[in-house]
């Protein structure tokens, strides 16, 4: 069974992504979003998704007959690449999107050779490490608040 854990700020990133690449990101329907692989303490992580999303008409390219040919709800597969210690959301997430799930797979290889994946009936330790980087994170916030 898949590991479950979902980040929402990272959801939003993707959001974000598809609305500034050509998609409807608002209306996008985000599935099957889990986590991947995590590098220690938790900083970088690698989440796969599917999405079905609409492609929005092209502007300022050609007529309107043209923008017309651009296919209307696409399901594509998804990888992101989430930093959470940049600031700047340019550097911070990373999407890549797919048409075909094998495709996906090859990225996924790639983009997490060196973190600790999770792998079925294998996650007790990306787990943890999971749980760990939340707590981190909760409590820098409610720390960083403080000084605010």
């Amino acid at each position: 069974m898949p590991l479950t854990i979902s980040n929402r700020s990272t959801e939003k990133d993707v959001r974000d992504w598809l609305d500034n690449n050509g998609f409807a990101g608002k209306t996008a329907k985000l599935n099957e979003f889990e986590l991947h692989a995590i590098q220690r303490p938790g900083w970088i992580q690698v989440f796969k998704f599917c999405v079905r999303v609409k492609c929005l008409p092209l502007s300022n390219q050609g007529s309107e007959s043209e923008s017309d040919d651009r296919p209307g709800w696409l399901e594509m597969f998804g990888v992101v690449l989430d930093d959470e210690r940049e600031r700047d959301p340019h550097l911070k997430t990373q999407v890549w999107l797919f048409e075909e799930d094998a495709e996906r797979e090859k990225k996924l290889n790639i983009v997490s050779a060196d973190l600790l994946t999770c792998q079925q009936g294998q996650n007790g330790e990306l787990v943890a490490t999971a749980l760990f980087t939340l707590i981190v994170l909760s409590i820098t916030i409610v720390v960083l608040s403080w000084f605010q």
